[in-house]
């Protein structure tokens, strides 16, 4: 017996680009749908045009955290 509950579909990425554009309404990019998924795409493009981090603006967009780029020391 199949349910509609066995065949739910996985949700779909966050559209990054869209909550950009909530902060940033003036953001215009000629190929939306090559950044739209991407967190760090949208990040850098955005980092270009305002003073705020990197960092920061991954954390406004709600993205997750990037892993940090020390190497881990295993003693």
């Amino acid at each position: 017996m199949n349910s509609l509950a066995d065949r739910r579909e996985p949700p779909p990425d966050p559209d990054y680009y869209a909550r950009a554009l909530a902060f940033w309404p003036r953001l215009v990019y000629p190929r939306p749908g090559r950044v739209r998924r991407d967190p760090h795409r949208v990040a850098a493009l955005i980092s270009r045009r305002t003073n705020l981090s990197y960092q920061t603006i991954l954390e406004l967009l709600g993205a997750p955290a990037d892993p940090p780029e020390t190497p881990r020391l295993d003693h």
